[in-house]
């Protein structure tokens, strides 16, 4: 299972109570939730220098640009939505299948849907 790395730990969300839709909207949450989900991406160590600066050149312009994604990270990093909104499963199965039809890719890993801004908690099992 893809984890988020320690450094980039996110907070926890909000204590629960009434809210405007507005503040929902501001803080992300309710039903203004956004997701997005971890990737831990290694490379061949074979690779040269240059080859891997290829590759990123290429996740970047090919996959997350197109899609409207960003991505956070090196080898293990995090995608969601670029601007507002959530990432879906078709972009997760979009850059699982172009990891795992790049050459140059040992592990191309990719994790569940999740919150983007907040930690999961007990109540919401996520």
């Amino acid at each position: 299972m893809v984890k988020r790395p320690q450094s980039t730990d996110k907070p926890l969300p909000p204590p629960v109570r009434q809210r405007s839709r507005r503040l929902e909207k501001k803080l992300r949450i309710g039903e203004f939730k956004e997701y997005g989900f971890p990737v831990s991406i290694r490379l061949s160590p074979t690779l040269s220098s240059k080859a891997c600066d290829e590759f990123w050149d290429a996740f970047l312009t090919e996959l997350i640009g197109p899609r409207n994604l960003a991505y956070g990270g090196r080898e293990e990093g995090f995608v969601m939505r670029f601007g507002s909104g959530s990432a879906t499963e078709a972009d997760r199965a979009a850059v699982s299948d172009w990891l795992r039809a790049r050459p140059g890719v040992e592990r191309g890993l990719v994790g569940p849907l999740e919150d983007a801004w907040y930690a999961p908690t007990r109540e919401s099992g996520r």
